[in-house]
């Protein structure tokens, strides 16, 4: 120990207790007792960056580790070398780099014997920052090399938060992006309503109840008990669903509902959040959480990504969704060309295209797939274009050579379609070539059978064989009912799909309600 009066008389007080909240963490170990007390003396009354020094003991390098694994937030260590053995300091060094895994803090080693641990050796070989004798550690001498570590100390902190806070942006844009990437994939507008609420509860709002609304009108419109419909809703609100916003839960949020849509941003209240976006040929969209909204500002700022990402998709439905209604406008318009050229008028196409959605949606088929066999079953027999009037509009039974002629409706519309690269028209091109296919193999044009034979033929099979039945043609009476069930379970196993009658017969409630919605003369 020295003997410099600087480093050993000192007339101020015992060093009052530090308040620890907001300090500097400094560790003090030495096996000397007197080390602390003087060490505890010459720091006393210092503050760094107005900061005060917060002290603390330990007299070993064992109980130093100790201390460090439950107290990592220590800013400096002043280290003493010759401790439990003559290099217990340097040990206690390279554990709390390498055992610890803490390269944050500073080490100052302060040896009484230099000639035990060489300085040049012992600052080549270990992750140290200053290495002092103690009879050269003077007060002034301490303060300023106390001072010094602890701005180096500090610089590492802030670009260890620098850090953190863009890994933090970072996996915060990747969040956004993916669940991004989850709301473009949605199908529809409802879908895409329950996806936002997913994502946002995955993004920052966890389990909280919420709300996904849709305005018409604006804020002038909300006096108008209709004008808040919710489209998706979870938790306490789950029963909402596909229903009017009530009263009372739209004059709680209606302060923030009435800024949101005034400023077009969303609002930020003590208790709930209100996320806007609106599109340009779209109503306003909003999304209510309730509870407790603590967001940073960088939260804030994801949450508005996620808004414009989620008005991006949204437009996007809008549009494939009016593209949709085009293409299955026009495909009605063609399809009613052909049935008015065989004199199959009615409602036969709309009500063939609504039994092939039910069954493919009750056969497990995704709402995607079952829209698209909707849509393009209408064209099933686009084909009969091609057939002479002879045959096609022939009142009483076909020759077999008629029967011929007839038959190659279904090349002929394969023909006209397979070249096109829309998927809807594919799947047409499909359900033409298929629908006279037969379960057994004895269908045409290709003899297919069991389940080389597409699923949308499959379907569409049976929904054109039930209507054909139960609805007058120009060659037949519409059949009785109970007739037209016995002939469809004739048919199971030879003409049809087992597993599509037995699906037919499973919604056969569904399929009787769309042909009364769909029947002729209505």
């Amino acid at each position: 120990m020295s003997q410099d009066d600087d480093w050993l008389i000192d007339d101020s007080e015992e060093a009052a207790e530090q308040d620890a909240a907001g300090a500097w963490h400094v560790l003090i170990v030495d096996d000397e007792p007197d080390i602390h007390r003087v060490t505890q003396l010459a720091l006393s009354g210092i503050d760094f960056l107005g900061r005060p020094l917060k002290l603390h003991s330990c007299y070993s390098g064992k109980e130093a580790l100790e201390f460090l694994s439950k107290t990592p937030d220590i800013a400096l260590i002043l280290l003493d070398v010759v401790m439990e053995s003559e290099d217990a300091g340097l040990k206690t060094a390279r554990a709390i780099r390498e055992q610890l895994g803490n390269r944050q803090v500073r080490i100052i080693l302060r040896t009484g014997q230099p000639g035990v641990a060489p300085e040049r050796q012992v600052i080549e070989s270990y992750d140290i920052n200053d290495y002092k004798a103690k009879t050269e550690l003077t007060r002034d001498k301490l303060y300023t090399a106390v001072l010094g570590t602890l701005r180096s100390y500090n610089d590492i902190m802030l670009i260890e938060q620098q850090r953190q806070m863009l890994d933090a942006n970072r996996r915060g844009l990747l969040k956004v992006i993916e669940a991004s990437r989850a709301i473009f994939q949605q199908p529809s507008i409802e879908e895409l309503a329950q996806g936002v609420l997913e994502q946002l509860q995955s993004l920052l709002f966890f389990e909280q109840d919420a709300l996904y609304v849709v305005v018409n009108g604006g804020v002038a419109a909300l006096s108008d008990h209709d004008a808040v419909r919710v489209l998706y809703a979870t938790g306490g609100y789950s029963e909402l669903r596909g229903k009017t916003l009530p009263e009372a839960d739209l004059a709680r949020f209606r302060p923030s509902i009435d800024e949101a849509i005034e400023k077009a941003h969303s609002t930020y209240a003590d208790d709930h959040f209100v996320g806007f976006f609106k599109t340009p040929h779209g109503p306003v969209n909003l999304f209510i959480i309730e509870g407790p909204v603590s967001l940073s500002h960088g939260d804030r700022d994801l949450i508005e990504m996620f808004c414009s990402n989620v008005s991006i998709a949204y437009e996007n439905l809008l549009m494939t969704r009016e593209i949709e209604e085009t293409q299955r406008a026009i495909i009605y318009q063609l399809s009613e060309v052909v049935e008015y050229r065989s004199q199959d008028t009615g409602h036969h196409i709309r009500r063939m295209a609504e039994y092939s959605y039910l069954i493919a949606r009750a056969m497990g088929l995704d709402e995607e797939e079952a829209s698209i066999i909707r849509t393009a079953a209408p064209l099933h027999d686009i084909g009969k274009v091609g057939i002479p009037d002879a045959v096609l509009l022939k009142p009483g039974p076909l020759t077999a050579d008629e029967r011929v002629i007839m038959n190659r409706h279904a090349e002929i519309g394969y023909d006209m379609l397979k070249g096109a690269r829309q998927r809807i028209l594919k799947m047409a091109a499909t359900i033409a070539h298929t629908h006279h296919e037969k379960w057994n193999g004895t269908g045409y044009p290709r003899g297919l059978k069991g389940e080389d034979i597409h699923i949308a033929g499959r379907i569409t099979a049976l929904a054109d064989v039930y209507d054909a039945l139960a609805n007058k043609r120009c060659y037949k009476e519409a059949w009785p009912t109970d007739e037209v069930l016995d002939e469809i379970r004739r048919l199971r196993g030879t003409h049809l799909d087992p597993g599509v009658v037995d699906t037919f017969f499973n919604i056969l409630h569904e399929i009787e309600a769309v042909r009364m919605l769909y029947r002729d003369g209505t």
